[in-house]
Parts: C-alpha cells; sequence; structure tokens
C-alpha cells in the first residue's frame, strides 16, 4: 500500500532539540482538518491546519536537554494523545521508565493550567500482565480504555490491556486485564508490533505497525517495514497490509470512505535533525 506525504511536521518555535519541527512525532487526533500531535521526545504537542507551521501547546513545565542522548533519558514519553470530551487531549507516557509514568490533560483552546497525572499505579498493574511495559497506542471505548502495549524482538507479541477510562483520569489504582494478545507478521524476521491505534466508526480497530529490530523498550533499532493492522470489534486480526515507503508510523487516524479505510498517520524518524512527516493513504479493503 502506498504511503502519499502531505507535509513535513514544521512548528512556529524551536523545540528542546533547538529546531523548528517535531523529530519524533507519536499519538495523533484529528478534529476536522485540524490534527494534534504529540512527541515523544518533547513536553509539547502541536496542531496543525493546511500548511502553516504548526502551533504548540505546553504540556509539562519541563525543560529537558538540548542533547539527544540527554533528551531521551529524561523526557515523559508522550506516545498516545486521545480525544476526551469538549476539548480536551489526553496524553500518555509509554511507562517504560520511571520518568514515563505520566499523564497530562489539556484543554486545547485553555491549554493552561494542564492537569498532571500520576500514572504509577496503573503502570505497575499493567506490569503484571507484559513483559516489559511500553505503552504505545489508545483507543477510549465507552467507559473503557484499551491500551496497546507494543513487542520487541525478544518479546514480539502486541498486548492489548483493558482499564478503566475514570480510574486512568483519577490517577488511582486501576483494576486491569488482559483483553488481547495479538502476534503479526515479520518483515525480514523482524516482527511488527503495533505503535498506534484508533477505532473506526463500526467498531472495528486500525493499528499502526512497525518493524523494529531492538530487543528492548529504551533502545531504537534499524527499521526492516512498516504496516497496518485491521482488527475486528472483538480484538481479533481480520487483515494485515505492508505500506511504502518504509518509514517508522507512530501516529494513526483513520475512518470508513466508500472504497475502504482512508488513514493519515506521523512518523519518527529517530533522527533529531529529521523532521517528522504527515501521510494519507487508502486501504482499499
Amino acid at each position: 500500500m502506498k504511503l502519499d506525504f502531505i507535509r513535513p511536521l514544521n512548528v512556529e518555535a524551536p523545540l528542546a532539540s533547538g529546531r523548528s519541527f517535531l523529530s519524533a512525532a507519536s499519538g495523533m487526533v484529528r478534529f476536522g482538518n485540524r490534527i494534534f500531535v504529540v512527541a515523544d521526545d518533547d513536553v509539547h504537542l502541536a496542531t496543525f491546519n493546511g500548511s502553516d507551521a504548526g502551533r504548540l501547546i505546553g504540556l509539562l513545565p519541563d525543560a529537558l536537554p538540548h542533547d539527544a542522548k540527554a533528551r531521551k533519558k529524561a523526557k515523559p514519553d508522550f506516545e498516545i494523545l486521545l480525544a476526551l470530551d469538549g476539548n480536551r487531549l489526553l496524553a500518555l507516557g509509554s511507562g517504560s521508565t520511571e520518568r514515563r509514568m505520566r499523564g497530562v490533560i489539556v484543554d486545547v483552546y485553555k491549554p493552561s493550567p494542564t492537569i498532571l497525572l500520576d500514572l504509577t499505579p496503573l503502570i505497575a498493574a499493567i506490569s503484571m500482565l507484559v513483559p516489559e511495559v511500553n505503552l504505545e497506542g489508545g483507543v477510549i471505548d465507552g467507559d473503557r480504555l484499551l491500551l496497546f502495549n507494543r513487542g520487541n524482538m525478544a518479546a514480539p507479541a502486541t498486548q492489548v490491556i483493558e482499564t478503566s477510562v475514570v480510574a486512568t483520569l483519577s490517577g488511582s489504582a486501576a483494576k486491569v486485564r488482559l483483553a488481547r494478545e495479538l502476534d503479526f507478521p515479520d518483515i525480514q524476521g523482524v516482527p511488527l508490533t503495533a505503535t498506534d491505534a484508533c477505532q473506526l466508526e463500526d467498531g472495528c480497530f486500525l493499528l499502526s505497525a512497525v518493524a523494529e529490530a531492538t530487543d528492548n523498550s529504551y533502545a531504537d533499532g534499524a527499521l526492516a517495514g512498516a504496516g497496518v493492522v485491521l482488527l475486528d470489534h472483538e480484538l481479533n486480526v481480520i487483515a494485515v497490509e505492508f505500506v511504502e515507503p518504509s518509514v517508522k508510523i507512530e501516529g494513526i487516524v483513520a475512518k470508513r470512505v466508500e472504497d475502504g479505510i482512508e488513514f493519515f498517520c506521523v512518523t519518527d524518524a529517530d533522527d533529531p535533525v529529521q523532521p517528522a512527516g504527515l501521510y494519507r493513504a487508502l486501504w482499499r479493503t
């Protein structure tokens, strides 16, 4: 399946990297023609409309290091972005280190002050169900929150964790359960693992997935390929489709159209000097 490049994710002001673009785009939400994208190596999200430079919205007061390695260690690693009621968005950290166990609620039209969430109780509960915590995707489905825990070469399965939206937003010790464990195909011997998720109008789910040659949740690895995965409403795999060009998709939004599924996605090049990109594709299902 061909991905069509739309634009680089340039922003209006420099980030912690010193550059005026998102280099590590992650979770995304779309409201009409406007998209919101959170960067996993910064403390901001950005909103884009057309070809204009993105407007920055601060999530945390933290001042991250300019150096890429130091920033990787200190970053909150916001991997998930979800729409709540009204104008509010919820950003969640991956939980893969102590620094990455925070969430933030922000009103995109009244961005200050934000509401900070301590995800430590939630991450502790999830850690009992998975080989290694690395939350990369999420979907709010009624009163439940589905979290997609990304695998790696040492433990390639993607786990779907079910918990309560209310408990997550309150920062309390949420009850969690393993709703499904998903296995996807390999690309050149490297397993596909989920990097984001969204829900379609009919209750099915669309996931972005990449084959990255790493055996843990911290280290980046060479990219062998990427794809999208369609799940039914019970989280069973319906189909997997590989994409070209081979880019590291980290965020996805989608809708059903007459010809299939139209989706938009954003990328992370694992390179602080390369802008993330916004792409579009049509999956003729």
